[in-house]
């Protein structure tokens, strides 16, 4: 009996310490102490944290959010597939290097081509949002599975955040030891050299700090919002971006709360042909972090854009309303404001010279 429970203990530990190492890359690595020292050079980093500009409240009450899931019987989850589109790689590579074609991939990833370049943003392909793929939020159910595998080869890569559902770990190893470009806001490039990027394919912005490849111009943006793969918070920087050509102008919010910072970098960098704006996974109990399909309309007009298209949705269930419920309410609040918007099918192709008329799939 000892012998058997010894081999079951042993059996155990094993597993257990092969999950550990499994596990243990993909919550990734802070800023090491002498990075730590060049981010307090930046102005939003102050006792050892990334600030928001206003402030952000983040206490959510576990027992309220559980009382609301519990009473409302709403479909968080699509009842069926979700018709989605294959990526057409011939068409991304014999685009006309005058017009940016965009595709939706679902959540906050995209594909885009512009200027001969291939972008793209906040990859996130592995079946959950998480740091291991036995729990945590998992991908709705998509009539066609998108794949690292299936893209063109890409020519630079946006990140807005570090969080498990805008930077997956499967998807930058894959891309590592490619010759793409990678820009993210200050301290995400730790992570990134953990998983096998070298330092020179690395770009870290802080807020309103501009880059430019070969004719795209790359500013990092203020955001409403937080960071943390673990426990630790704020010791990454969270970003949107404006991707500026010499003849086009699009804005990508990344995940950020309603603030006046929309108003600013309209300002300081619009008008904009497009906003790509976060527009899901709101609740009222964390509305500092995350803007409710209103305030996102709102934030495309903050920012004098002349269009807009919503994401952040139709991929993942990580908060309480039902899973179409952003797009019915973006659409019902843009034409209250007459806001010109896009929502195309996920992984459409169109080009922003000749964008798609809205249909009702998600519905």
């Amino acid at each position: 009996m000892k012998h058997q429970m010894l081999i079951v203990i042993t059996i155990l530990l094993l597993i257990s310490i092969s999950m550990f190492f499994t596990v243990l890359p993909k919550l990734g690595k802070s800023p090491d102490k002498m990075r730590m020292i060049e981010l307090t050079k930046s102005n939003n980093f102050r006792n050892g944290l990334f600030q928001n500009s206003v402030e952000t409240l983040m206490e959510i009450p576990p027992y309220e959010v559980m009382k609301e899931m519990m009473k409302k019987r709403i479909f968080r989850v699509p009842k069926s597939s979700i018709p989605t589109v294959p990526i057409s790689k011939n068409f991304f590579e014999i685009a006309d290097s005058s017009e940016i074609l965009i595709s939706w991939l679902g959540h906050s990833t995209l594909l885009l081509k512009i200027d001969g370049k291939t972008i793209l943003i906040d990859p996130v392909f592995s079946k959950r949002a998480s740091f291991t793929q036995l729990m945590g939020p998992k991908q709705f159910d998509y009539s066609h599975q998108f794949s690292i595998e299936e893209l063109p080869p890409i020519d630079i890569v946006l990140i807005s955040h570090d969080h498990y559902d805008h930077l997956d770990y499967n998807v930058i190893k894959k891309l590592a030891h490619s010759s793409c470009k990678f820009y993210a806001p200050l301290g995400v490039g730790s992570h990134l050299k953990l998983w096998g990027v070298k330092s020179q394919n690395i770009c870290e912005l802080d807020w309103w700090e501009s880059s430019r490849s070969e004719g795209i111009s790359f500013t990092a943006t203020p955001a409403r919002h937080f960071t943390g793969r673990s426990i630790a918070r704020f010791k990454t920087f969270w970003c949107g971006w404006a991707i500026k050509t010499e003849n086009q102008n699009i804005f990508f919010s990344g995940d950020s709360g309603y603030f006046d910072g929309f108003k600013k970098i309209g300002e300081k960098l619009g008008p904009f042909d497009l906003s790509i704006l976060e527009c899901g996974q709101y609740s009222k109990y964390w509305s500092s972090i995350h803007m409710m399909p209103e305030e996102s309309v709102q934030a495309a007009i903050d920012v004098r854009s002349k269009r807009a298209m919503p994401i952040h949705w139709g991929k993942f269930n990580l908060s309480i309303h039902a899973w179409n419920e952003p797009p019915l309410r973006f659409i019902k609040r843009a034409e209250e404001l007459k806001l010109p918007i896009i929502i195309p099918k996920i992984g459409e192709t169109f080009s922003t010279n000749s964008v798609p008329e809205i249909t009702n799939w998600f519905q």
